[in-house]
């Protein structure tokens, strides 16, 4: 609410308020858009604005002449009673524009208010509200909590929240809730957060949310960029970057972190039980974060049924109050004193039996007590006198008409009344629990006014619906939302609907909804589009929407959303004509198998498979070349060499395409996975080098683009670390903008890749501080995908980075978090992530075994190593090649501190040996330097300087900054052993000098620098 003396503009509601002394504010009246431009300008008090900026803020996109605003500026003056001679609050600037003059400051909190009406005083829910009001002095306190109130349908849920929350705004405590909604997957992906955010931004300060939206969580900002000033769309394309999407979970608990530092915050998200899987994920990230932020995060479901979410958000409830990381308040029915106090029963014998019959009745759930209350009023058994509710006949006479279930109450209720105002709840319900006037009044045959007018009488009556948030339509118009009091009026409602009526309202409704929504902000209502459509029978138009949703889904790269989302469009798919069915069930098969593939799912095997037969069945090459493709690369996890045939497959499918880019593209990617897969192989390298002229040449820049992304994974195994990450930056973000909606691009499996590669690089070229941010950023996107897989990768290479700098309390930390040790009792801990793939089970033995050396337990650690080397020779999967050299690297230095300089020297030459089949300089580097170690050992002096020297030569002709410094301080060791002082010096002197660099790309005060710098000594 902003105030300007003794005016107050409360933005949320679109009103105008002119206090009048002791008594109530003077509502003023002001055209909606004369609103527009004094809101406009009473956010931005004390400066001239433009008449172009004006314009381009409030009629964007709309040819208006300056001289409107006139028109709207006197309106706004007589309003105000203001003298554009001496303005009190407008001056006018002839030729530029206008300021506002008038002193504005912040009255109470517009959004701090949840507009339904909430009980004054609530019946047996004491306890809860205490629960609630502690949660929120620990928060104050710097200690955020979370809170999950659940309970069955009714049992008062909304009331409790609302209640607690209905004076926040006068404790200095700040509040923005949000509602899931049910539908296809429940909603588009963080739609309850992304809706509290839009109240934010709605709300008295919104400038100051806006000003930190843009600057902290510039991808948040891009999702609501229809709320933005100009100014901040603006400055919003200057911060905007590649990866901002890919980060949605961590900048929302940095901008949570902003919101809450100085004043305790509130988020609210009710019916958690319809939340799409990306904001279970964003609860989740939000409770593992440790801060001291000033937050309270309350979240409400239905306990008797979890609908769509059940199983994940049951598991997440658990696991977050396993780990104390949450509270839970489960709401119970009311008891017997509860219901006396309710009805205020007196203390005698009929008071008591009155009390026993309606929780008997009831099950002391409060829902059901009002409605068999007014059941049985309404057919004069009991009456209410003074708040008082007394039966009217003697108990035994009260028979209730009620059956197994509340329904039929609920139907006697709707029976009673007109048939005018059936057909607007019947239509209403079409729509879903929460509705505006505008888009059902078709649907029940009436005026869009006549319609609002009978939901306003049942809202003075709170029957059936109540008054929930003002809401603005595409086209600007605010309208009234309502909102059923429960999901079960809204079923009964639905359920009472013949099929075939009910089916041509919701093609009414659907066509409504397109009218007000233009076609570009279509997207953020694809979900409900869809529901109306299918439900109408119209399987081509909801499959459409679905499709619109997918899109939606995939730019936020939330995979379980996408499933979801695919379950339902297969539904949809099955009632299409012959030959759009099978094309339609195709496109749908392959985006489920790069979903599976990204996420590393063992399903993608089985849904490759499929998509191989369908191809072949339909004759569509292309598909069977990228189901081949797909295939090699799932096979792959668990037997390399057999996943080579389907690359090869892949290759020969290729032939069949007439067009030079897309051949190329297979081609490309058949040979840069059989190189990741099995192996450097120097004729498929060439192979890929000779397709990037066609591929570059084509004209379709996104096949290029993901072309170019599988070959980064060449560059990165062959020591071009720079050259991956520019091509890995360039091309991801054209994959991003624009081919989302293409199956035939994996996107999943891109950004895979992108955030895998990334931070290897980043390791491999030394800036080890750059790789530990990109894999924060990376695991933020991971977490929120809940891909377990590339957790677990990223967490191993992390690992990797950690044991090269020597932190080995750090790797044996992931050790335990990836669930690989077992603690004293020999129990399994409690793991966040557990391996399941054999090349993950792979990479944590492998770090684990290098931290048993490191931390000294010599023999468990080669033990280890050596077991897991039997097992990458006897049955390779994917990888396994390169990451034999640093085992054997690491084999060799265990054996050569456990004074076994024998088998160190077979492992030393076995690493010399595979990475001499590579062009890669880091590990070809490493491999001379510890065999001059075993040299020396063995007293070879002539051996140890000849490796060494290679060793040199490779790392000064191609560089290699991960190894250059082993490689000068074992050269330094050699020549002292030599009796050569002043080469050894040099040495000495070269390989601090690459050392440090190391260090100083660590972010200052970082632990790494310490365990580094002992590794150094």
């Amino acid at each position: 609410m902003k105030e300007f003396k003794p005016f107050r503009l409360d933005p949320a509601n679109h009103r105008l308020w002119r206090d009048a002394g002791e008594s109530e504010p003077v509502s003023v009246t002001i055209t909606a858009k004369a609103f527009d431009v004094l809101r406009y300008m009473v956010e931005h008090p004390g400066r001239l604005i433009t008449h172009d900026e004006l314009l381009e803020s409030l009629w964007s996109g709309v040819a208006v002449q300056p001289e409107v605003l006139k028109g709207h500026v006197l309106a706004i003056r007589n309003a105000l009673g203001d003298d554009a001679q001496r303005p009190r609050y407008i001056e006018t600037h002839r030729g530029r524009g206008y300021r506002f003059i008038a002193d504005v400051t912040t009255a109470q909190k517009t959004d701090n208010l949840l507009s339904s009406a909430t009980t004054s005083h609530l019946i047996g829910r004491a306890a809860p509200l205490d629960a609630l009001h502690e949660a929120l002095h620990q928060a104050r306190e710097g200690r955020p909590k979370i809170v999950f109130v659940h309970g069955d349908a009714g049992i008062g849920k909304t009331a409790l929240v609302e209640t607690f929350c209905s004076n926040l705004s006068s404790q200095h405590t700040s509040l923005s809730y949000g509602r899931c909604i049910e539908g296809f997957s429940g909603a588009e992906p963080f739609y309850p957060v992304i809706e509290a955010l839009s109240r934010l931004l709605k709300g008295a300060n919104s400038n100051k949310v806006q000003d930190i939206l843009v600057t902290v969580a510039p991808s948040w900002a891009n999702q609501v960029t229809g709320l933005l000033s100009r100014e901040h769309r603006a400055l919003l394309q200057k911060v905007a970057h590649v990866s901002a999407r890919s980060r949605m979970l961590g900048e929302f608990c940095e901008l949570i972190e902003v919101l809450a530092e100085n004043e305790a915050f509130v988020l609210l998200l009710e019916d958690l039980h319809w939340a799409d899987f990306s904001t279970l994920d964003l609860i989740s990230a939000l409770a593992r974060r440790r801060s001291s932020v000033k937050l309270l995060l309350i979240a409400t479901y239905r306990s008797d049924d979890l609908a769509t979410r059940g199983p994940a958000l049951r598991q997440l409830v658990n696991e977050l109050l396993l780990h104390k990381l949450c509270e839970s308040i489960h709401l119970h029915g009311l008891r017997q004193s509860d219901i006396a106090e309710y009805v205020r029963a007196d203390d005698s014998e009929d008071g008591r039996s009155f009390v026993q019959l309606l929780l008997r009745q009831s099950s002391g759930n409060p829902l059901f007590l009002s409605t068999i209350l007014d059941h049985l009023k309404s057919i004069q058994l009991v009456s209410i006198d003074r708040g008082q509710w007394k039966s009217d006949v003697p108990l035994s006479q009260i028979r209730f008409e009620i059956p197994q279930t509340i329904a039929h109450v609920v139907e006697t209720k709707i029976s009673s009344l007109d048939d005018e105002t059936q057909r607007v709840l019947e239509a209403a319900s079409a729509v879903g629990d929460v509705f505006n006037s505008v888009v059902p009044a078709t649907a029940a045959g009436l005026s869009t006014r006549r319609f609002e007018e009978v939901c306003e009488a049942l809202c003075r009556t709170r029957t059936f619906i109540h008054r929930h948030d003002m809401d603005t339509l595409g086209g600007g118009e605010v309208v009234r939302l309502y909102r059923f009091n429960h999901a079960l009026l809204r079923e009964v409602l639905l359920n009472r609907q013949g099929p075939l009526r009910l089916a041509q309202s919701h093609a009414l409704i659907g066509k409504e909804l397109e009218k007000s929504y233009p076609s570009e902000l279509r997207a953020h209502a694809a979900f409900e589009l869809a529901e109306q459509f299918s439900n109408a029978r119209e399987w081509s138009k909801g499959l459409l929407y679905l499709k619109i949703a997918l899109q939606t889904a995939k730019r936020r790269f939330a995979h379980q959303d996408a499933l979801a989302i695919l379950g339902k469009a297969d539904e949809i798919a099955l009632h299409l004509s012959n030959g759009e069915r099978e094309m339609t069930q195709t496109t749908l098969l392959e985006d489920r198998a790069s979903i599976y593939a990204a996420s590393h799912d063992p399903k993608a095997l089985q849904t490759f498979t499929d998509l191989l037969q369908i191809s072949e069945q339909l004759h569509f090459p292309d598909v069977q070349a990228r189901a081949e493709l797909g295939l090699g690369f799932t096979v792959s996890w668990r037997d390399a060499a057999a996943s080579i045939t389907h690359l090869e497959n892949a290759a020969r499918l290729s032939s069949a395409q007439p067009e030079p880019q897309l051949r190329a593209r297979i081609r490309l990617s058949s040979a840069a996975w059989s190189i990741w897969i099995g192996g450097w192989d120097t004729q498929k390298a060439k192979l890929c080098e000779e397709s990037l002229i066609p591929l570059r040449n084509g004209l379709d820049r996104e096949i290029t683009a993901w072309g170019l992304i599988e070959y980064s994974m060449m560059c990165l195994v062959s020591s071009r670390y720079r050259e991956c990450l520019e091509t890995v930056d360039t091309n991801l973000q054209i994959l991003v903008r624009h081919a989302v909606d293409r199956p035939d691009f994996n996107i999943f499996r891109a950004i895979w890749m992108a955030h895998l590669g990334r931070p290897w690089a980043y390791t491999l070229l030394g800036e080890w501080g750059r790789a530990l941010k990109e894999f924060d950023d990376s695991e933020a996107l991971f977490v929120g995908n809940a891909n377990r897989y590339s957790i677990c990768a990223l967490e191993t290479l992390r690992g990797f980075l950690y044991c090269m700098a020597g932190d080995y309390q750090a790797t044996g930390d992931i050790c335990r978090k990836l669930g690989f040790y077992k603690d004293k009792t020999g129990h399994q801990p409690a793991a966040l992530y557990t391996p399941v793939l054999p090349n993950e089970i792979r990479h944590c033995t492998l770090l684990a075994g290098i931290t048993e050396v490191g931390l000294g337990n010599l023999d468990a650690g080669i033990g280890m190593l050596k077991e897991l080397e039997h097992d990458m020779l006897e049955r390779p999967v994917i990888t396994d090649w390169y990451w034999l050299l640093l085992l054997e690297w690491s084999l060799a230095d265990a054996l050569l501190r456990s004074g076994d300089v024998e088998q160190a020297r077979v492992h030393a030459d076995r690493m010399a040996e595979r990475s001499d089949r590579t062009i890669e300089v880091t590990w070809r580097a490493m491999a001379r330097e510890v065999r001059c170690r075993v040299a020396i050992e063995e007293g070879d002096l002539q051996q140890a300087s000849r490796v060494i020297n290679d060793a040199l030569h490779i790392t000064e002709m191609m560089g290699a900054p991960m190894a250059d410094w082993r490689v000068h301080r074992t050269a330094a060791r050699l020549h002292r052993v030599e009796g050569d002082s002043a080469r050894a010096l040099l040495h000495e002197q070269l390989s601090n000098r690459q050392a440090q660099r190391l260090l100083d790309s660590l972010p200052p005060g970082h632990r790494l620098q310490d365990t580094f710098a002992r590794l150094m000594a």
